[in-house]
């Protein structure tokens, strides 16, 4: 069993996220498009309307909801494999 680094149960992705676009480093995705999906770049902006979105370099927007990991830390439900 392969043990992963991840998220309090009460933690979100938000403030990584955050941290990431301010200072304009590049961010490695793991998200939930109908399967799993890596993005590697840069987060333009992260939207509050209607919900919290990423628009990513490129011109990809994904909810913050499907974000499962990001620079290798994952969320809760995906600690093992």
């Amino acid at each position: 069993m392969d043990t992963r680094v991840t998220l309090d149960n009460k933690e979100t992705f938000f403030k990584i996220l955050r941290d990431l676009h301010a200072a304009e480093a590049k961010a490695s995705l793991l998200y939930d498009n109908n399967g799993l999906t890596r993005y590697e770049g840069l987060i333009i902006d992260i939207t509050d309307t209607p919900k919290h979105c990423l628009l990513l370099q490129g011109g990809l927007e994904i909810p913050l909801s499907s974000v499962i990991a990001v620079n290798g830390i994952f969320a809760p439900d995906y600690s093992e494999c």
